[in-house]
């Protein structure tokens, strides 16, 4: 293998392909970076058994095919490199790495690439199922949802995001710990003779294909098949496993009616919420909230001292609501992911559910955002 390539740009690639290397793993070949030089396209993929990352690159001049697996420490050497052009070759027999960068000589030893776990072949995967997002679009389903999905490793069903397409290609985006739901409908109004589906998504996957997203047009590919997806953004293809999908139903989980309906400047209450978060009691983070007429009152406290903060609403409809204990992050999540200026919140008295409602429509999609957060029930018997 040899190759001429400029700094930058490699490191661009690296820095993605990096975040999919395991910590720790008994496996040593999955520690490494995997490198490719083959018909004029050079590729890094990494491979942590859970979501690999492969990114190809075109700009760059091969003298010579190859392939060979180098630590991860690749990364960090071409990070400290000079920003200019570098010449990369291997040894007569493949397995040691040259990296030359002006008067810099770096030496790495390499494994062979035959155990790697490589990603399907494109191959096989374009006759898969697939969706098209922009990627601003799915970029914004994701993020609405994805801070309700469980990190605990005892709730393995509840750490994935459901995606799934129905009879008329609308597109639903959910996530759940048991203790909330965020649930985002996507109405798109057009036919793409899309296949209905449901995938189950790990979070952990999402997460890392959403933070290399942009807020772009860019064209996202998503394949499907079984257990396994593809997705193909730019120069990048991620690989992961599907969840088993033994999701529940959530169909009946947002009342139908309320008891106390309110609209409220979304900054304004992200704001209190954050002073309230200061002096949230407990693992919780309890805070105390009730609404009087068009206010509402909110309050938390602990130990070490106690606040409270009265908030105008814009509107307000039903009966007041004397108190209903919430967890301060859970009731607050929602508002900064959500774009409108003013935000619907229901309630349905101080022990059913927190509903919180957004509407939005671009183009041809019509987006309907809903959020449901459980309250914090205590046992108030006098002493």
């Amino acid at each position: 293998m040899h190759f001429l390539a400029q700094q930058g740009f490699l490191l661009e690639n690296l820095n993605i392909v990096e975040r999919a290397i395991p910590v720790r793993s008994p496996l040593q070949v999955i520690k490494g970076i995997l490198v490719e030089a083959k018909d004029n396209t050079l590729s890094f993929t990494a491979n942590n058994l859970e979501i690999a990352v492969r990114a190809e690159c075109l700009d760059v001049e091969i003298l010579e095919e190859g392939v060979v697996v180098l630590p991860g420490k690749l990364v960090d050497i071409v990070r400290q490199l000079p920003s200019e052009k570098l010449e990369i070759k291997t040894d007569e027999e493949g397995l040691r790495m040259e990296i030359f960068s002006g008067h810099t000589k770096f030496f790495l030893y390499g494994m062979n690439a035959d155990e790697f776990p490589v990603i399907s072949a494109e191959e096989e995967w374009k006759n898969w199922g697939k969706l098209v997002f922009a990627s601003a679009d799915l970029k914004n389903i994701i993020k609405k949802v994805i801070f309700a999905a469980s990190q605990d490793e005892s709730k393995p069903l509840f750490r994935g995001v459901l995606i799934e397409v129905d009879s008329e290609e609308n597109v639903t985006c959910m996530a759940s710990d048991t203790y909330r739901l965020a649930h985002n409908n996507i109405l798109t109004g057009k036919k793409h003779h899309i296949q209905p589906l449901r995938m189950l998504i790990p979070s952990k996957s999402l997460f890392e294909i959403m933070r290399i997203l942009d807020d772009s047009r860019e064209k996202v590919e998503l394949y499907y098949l079984d257990h396994e997806m593809i997705i193909k953004y730019r120069q990048f293809i991620f690989s992961g496993r599907l969840l088993e999908d033994k999701y529940p139903n959530f169909t009946d989980a947002f009342p139908a009616a309320s008891s106390t309906k309110i609209v409220v400047n979304t900054g304004l209450l992200e704001k209190t919420l954050g002073r309230a978060a200061l002096l949230a009691q407990g693992p919780n983070q309890m805070i105390s909230l009730s609404i009087q007429d068009k206010n509402m009152q909110i309050r938390s406290g602990s130990e070490i001292g106690r606040m409270s903060e009265e908030l105008s609403l814009l509107k307000k409809e039903g009966s007041d609501l004397e108190e209903i204990l919430l967890n301060c992050r859970y009731f607050s999540d929602p508002l900064r992911v959500v774009d409108e200026e003013y935000v619907e919140i229901e309630f349905n008295g101080p022990f059913g559910p927190c509903i919180f409602n957004c509407h939005r429509k671009q183009d041809d999609l019509q987006e309907i955002y809903r959020y449901l957060v459980l309250p914090i029930k205590v046992d108030k018997k006098e002493n």
